[in-house]
């Protein structure tokens, strides 16, 4: 019987081809993370962006004043970034209450660029009231209303 030893495996073209075939599919890999790392920090800065926004909103509520139409703007410094917001107040058609729209983007990105526009009310009645009699903040027992010494 004649000897057959044939050598099995692979090509060096089969190899290139699966080479090929591998760095491809890693390239979209990459890809792929690179996209998620972007979006979690677009979203991130999305998030913090609204968090300034509302706290602007709260801050004009909680003044006790009725805010004219105007537009303000300002710089701050929020989770270790530099931000712009400008809030803009105007008049609705109910007499007595006001549209607060604020807009906030990172420093350095465009000025016409905004990440978060956040809407949000104030009326007259709410700032007209004064501040509560009540002592919310003492903190001591036997200081409450209806306590008595």
């Amino acid at each position: 019987m004649p000897s057959t030893d044939v050598m099995r495996g692979f090509t060096l073209i089969e190899v290139v081809v699966a080479l090929a075939i591998i760095a491809v599919g890693m390239l979209a890999v990459y890809k792929t993370i690179g996209d998620t790392t972007n979006n979690v920090g677009y979203l991130r800065d999305k998030s913090l962006a609204a968090w300034i926004a509302d706290n602007q909103i709260t801050g004009m509520r909680l003044t006790g004043e009725y805010p004219s139409v105007d537009e303000t703007e300002g710089d701050i410094d929020y989770a270790g970034r530099r931000w712009h917001w400008v809030a803009n107040v105007s008049q609705t058609p109910v007499n007595g209450l006001r549209r607060i729209d604020v807009r906030v983007r990172r420093e350095g990105d465009p000025d016409a660029s905004s990440l978060v526009s956040l809407a949000g009310f104030v009326g007259a009645t709410a700032t007209s009231t004064g501040p509560s009699p009540t002592p919310w903040n003492t903190g001591a027992a036997g200081d409450g209303p209806g306590d008595e010494p």
